[in-house]
């Protein structure tokens, strides 16, 4: 459900060239191949489908947790809170940390 709140809000916001990175493989796979009409997840892989299928340019692709730590942190704050969209105005402590180091291009390597 992220991957597709996160499409709808771009595609609302006027976004048209989009890097879609996540660290769920098995979403990112079920999204590219799409799945039976049988499956649990049908409905949703259909709405995501539906959703790419506009006129705009998606990326959707797999990345390590680690390799995305702001993505993580948000994460993070999203599933604390209770609701199923968090708007966030400004950078919450947690994420200056991350931010810097991915501005500065800081690689990790995962163990």
């Amino acid at each position: 459900m992220a991957i597709w709140y996160g499409l709808k809000l771009c595609w609302e916001r006027g976004f048209r060239k989009v890097l879609c990175c996540s660290d769920s493989l098995l979403s990112v796979n079920l999204i590219k191949e799409g799945v039976t009409a049988h499956h649990r997840l049908a409905n949703e892989i259909c709405c995501i489908r539906k959703l790419l299928a506009n006129d705009w340019e998606v990326i959707l692709t797999h990345t390590l947790r680690e390799g995305n730590a702001c993505a993580d942190v948000l994460a993070k704050l999203g599933a604390n809170s209770g609701s199923p969209l968090v708007n966030v105005p400004t950078p919450p402590r947690d994420l200056v940390k991350p931010l810097w180091e991915d501005a500065w291009g800081v690689e990790f390597i995962r163990e």
